[in-house]
């Protein structure tokens, strides 16, 4: 590897956690799938990038960095164990193996920034108290991300041009013994990022289709793309036949006709400005103290600027509320951005019953509700649904794997960022309400359920491996094979299914994804060497 190579990999690490991504970088770039690809592509070999890049994220599947908790750093493992995996010339299963360490370790770099990031807030009130609108984006971006830049670019290189000489040297001291266990620990591991995401869909009438994936994959050879295609058939004939197929609009009581007109003081630029300086700076300045309470007033920065032009006192007062304590899941959430913008707008022409009281609490009554439901939508069902489709591809050696998820992805994400957003501002506290308490969003997550249960079944079938090595010796007969001739002839892929199963259990239990991981890499480890496992 050449240091610009490194050089490059490591901008790219940085990224992947940055602002920079257009709002969708942490749903892309952070993705083993993408970062993995582009690792690939400055390596010079996209193809094994985007192989290894997708074996590696089938543990981060159901990964959620929900309420300011990282378990684990992806896009670390992601760069570090393609970068890893290429130079050293090792098989994509051992490099899962020796990216979990990594993302682990990572995930330190995760906490110093969450507490370090708190002093940029002491920075961001002595800009508020003065209403200067014109300055803030110092303490909200420019002072966090050269941290973070820091933080990020320095441990990436050092692991990535160092260490891979380093790792290959290992492996090679280590023999073929110790590399073949690796494998079999990474062939396990998939189990563990796949039951993280089934705790959020297996459930209810999805249960079914989870087993019936996995046996399509056994019995008929399906992959990805052709259960992807059933998936869909499934759900929409399922969810016609229990009368829930019903187009998702917002509840009859809301009469939009009656609904206060908008853009009466502000105008569509300054709403796009609003917009965009929420999707890109959300989380610029995350925070154990505020989370994104300076990300919540940036994002306002343009709506104050708009509305109080030549009075800096009272942008100092509109700032310093806006900068309380907020989070929530950033698409879904969006329209409570968009509402305080109507709220504001509404406020400057002098309705007194728009009071801080009112914003600060519908700020906080709606952040959770939503959080939750984002969550659940976008990091527990639809993401894991789209990766496991697109990670099938690119497991192939095909391109369209990595680059058809970000299309994909990042155009559901932009869509859900700027709908949440006008359905705030042009609608309403009301219409929010609405929507949430309509029992619609339920029946979407049925339906992305079911599509999500038949998919990661399939994904078992494609992504776990675990193979017994024991044979026990019957004389003349030979010996008897108990994964060809006992496991195999009952189901095949049957451990697989059982290990993924367990796994799940276990995580129901209150056990962590990182003790899960520990246990799977300690049976595999102790199966490998005794030779129990193949």
């Amino acid at each position: 590897m050449t240091v610009l190579q490194a050089i490059l990999i490591s901008l790219l690490y940085y990224i992947c956690n940055s602002t920079w991504g257009l709002g969708v970088g942490w749903w892309t770039l952070m993705r083993p799938l993408v970062s993995g690809f582009l690792t690939g592509v400055i390596l010079g070999d996209p193809v094994m990038g985007a192989i290894v890049g997708a074996q590696i994220n089938v543990l981060y599947l159901g990964w959620i960095g929900a309420g300011g908790a990282l378990p684990s750093d992806i896009a670390l493992a992601g760069v570090v164990g393609t970068a890893i995996a290429i130079t050293a010339g090792i098989d994509a299963n051992t490099a899962m193996a020796l990216a979990v360490p990594v993302g682990l370790l990572g995930s330190v770099i995760w906490v110093t920034k969450m507490t370090l990031n708190t002093g940029y807030v002491r920075i961001a009130e002595k800009f508020a108290e003065k209403g200067e609108t014109n300055k803030y984006w110092i303490a909200d971006v420019a002072l966090p991300q050269l941290m973070l830049f820091l933080f990020s670019f320095i441990p990436c290189f050092v692991l990535v041009y160092f260490g891979s000489e380093y790792i290959q040297s290992i492996l090679t001291f280590m023999g073929d013994k110790v590399v073949g266990v690796l494998a079999i620990i990474g062939g396990m591991l998939p189990a563990v990022g796949i039951a993280l995401t089934l705790k959020s869909i297996f459930k209810g009438m999805a249960i079914p289709f989870f087993f019936l994936g996995f046996l399509l994959v056994q019995f008929f050879g399906l992959n990805m793309i052709s259960v992807g295609f059933l998936a869909v058939v499934l759900t929409l004939i399922y969810m016609q036949i229990v009368n829930l197929a019903k187009p998702i609009e917002i509840p009859k009581s809301v009469d939009t006709e009656k609904v206060e007109k908008r853009y009466a003081l502000l105008d569509k630029k300054t709403i796009w400005r609003s917009w965009l300086n929420w999707i890109m700076f959300n989380q610029a300045n995350y925070n154990y103290e505020r989370m994104q309470g300076t990300g919540f007033c940036h994002s306002m920065v343009p709506i104050i600027d708009k509305l109080y032009p030549d009075n800096p006192e009272k942008r100092a007062e509109r700032m310093k509320l806006q900068m309380q304590f907020f989070n929530t899941e950033p698409q879904w959430g969006a329209c409570i951005i968009g509402l305080t913008a109507a709220f504001e707008e509404k406020k400057a022409q002098g309705i007194e019953e728009i009071s801080d009281e009112v914003i600060t609490s519908t700020k906080t009554g709606l952040m959770g509700p939503l959080a939750g439901i984002g969550d659940t939508i976008d990091g527990g069902v639809v993401t894991p649904l789209l990766l496991s489709l697109f990670i099938g591809i690119a497991a192939t050696g095909n391109l369209l794997g990595p680059i058809g998820y970000i299309i994909v992805e990042a155009a559901f994400m932009w869509s859900i960022y700027w709908f949440s957003y006008k359905l705030g501002y042009e609608k309403g506290s009301d219409a929010i309400l609405n929507i949430l308490e309509s029992g619609k969003i339920n029946q979407l997550i049925l339906g992305a359920s079911i599509m999500g249960c038949t998919v990661l079944g399939a994904l078992v079938g494609n992504f776990v491996n675990l193979k017994l090595g024991i044979n026990i010796p019957l004389g003349a007969s030979g010996p008897f094979n108990l994964q060809t001739q006992l496991f195999d002839t009952i189901l095949p892929g049957l451990l697989p299914l059982l290990l993924t199963l367990g796994s799940y259990f276990l995580m129901k239990k209150g056990w962590s994804s990182v003790k899960v991981i520990g246990l799977v890499v300690a049976i595999g480890l102790v199966g490998g060497l005794l030779g129990i496992l193949a």
